[in-house]
């Protein structure tokens, strides 16, 4: 409702002014809006008192709602004081857009504090990082100088071109002579071992667990493929069209599952 005003004439008692009933009419609705809007009116939620702005209601809410692009502008000329804190707590916004404080990250106007560690305790050149206790800590073993990351007793510098590099067994940072990558070849000097079952050492495949099979299984239509040097006779006067009555030997293996002796006869 806009303001209403009371006409109170050109001069007094002329009887061009508003007659009473209408002035105190106007005076009641005045009255009334600003007790809606103030709060003071029953059933309403914000009151003013002093300096306070008040919710009335039980853990009632008090929004400022800006029309537009609006903004709520708080002229604190110094300082924002949130009464429900935590000591040089460094306030942060939660999934659901409340400002929260926590002990674990403070700020006290010289030291920056995370977890149990301070800024000011942070050695200059090494590197920082999250324990797993969540605590900020710095490492002795691995420093940055700005130019040079250093691990313990190795340095970026000393890393031999396409080595990989690996942890030792002391924790320090190195590179292995027997593990090379070029950027498009992975070369093992020594032996792999795959599932702690299989392993490869040099041209030899074969298995760490006594009496373990070793499965060839191609896919779909797939099939072993053998690219191995052929002939055309075998020992003792056998052809490839007439071999020997009696193998030299014969070759156990399984096929699906099934075991076979194949026979085999010797090279001539």
């Amino acid at each position: 409702m806009a303001q209403q005003s009371i006409n109170i004439g050109a001069s007094a008692n002329d009887g061009s002014g508003d007659p009473l009933r209408t002035a105190f009419d106007k005076i009641n609705d005045n009255f009334l809006e600003l007790y809606t809007v103030s709060g003071a009116g029953p059933g309403n939620n914000i009151a003013f008192s002093g300096n306070s702005i008040i919710s009335e209601d039980s853990s009632g809410d008090i929004t400022l709602d800006p029309n537009g692009t609006g903004r709520v502008i708080v002229a604190t000329a110094a300082e924002l004081r949130f009464t429900d804190h935590v000591d040089n707590a460094i306030g942060y916004v939660d999934a659901d857009g409340d400002m929260q404080f926590k002990s674990t990250l403070t700020f006290d106007g010289t030291d920056l504090v995370a977890g149990s560690a301070k800024v000011s305790d942070l050695t200059t050149g090494r590197v920082t990082y999250a324990s797993t206790a969540g605590a900020l800590v710095d490492s002795a073993s691995l420093t940055f100088d700005g130019s040079t990351l250093t691990a313990a007793s190795i340095t970026a510098s000393d890393i031999t071109d396409n080595r990989v590099v690996v942890g030792g067994a002391s924790g320090l940072l190195e590179d292995s002579a027997n593990l090379t990558f070029d950027g498009t070849t992975l070369a093992v000097n020594g032996t792999v071992t795959i599932g702690s079952q299989l392993q490869f050492v040099d041209n030899r495949i074969s298995t760490t667990n006594s009496n373990e099979n070793i499965d060839l299984v191609p896919n779909g239509t797939g099939t072993v493929n053998f690219a191995v040097p052929t002939q055309t006779s075998v020992g003792s006067a056998g052809a490839a069209s007439a071999v020997p009555a009696t193998p030299t030997l014969y070759l156990r293996v399984r096929i699906h599952g099934t075991e076979y002796a194949i026979p085999a006869f010797a090279v001539s």
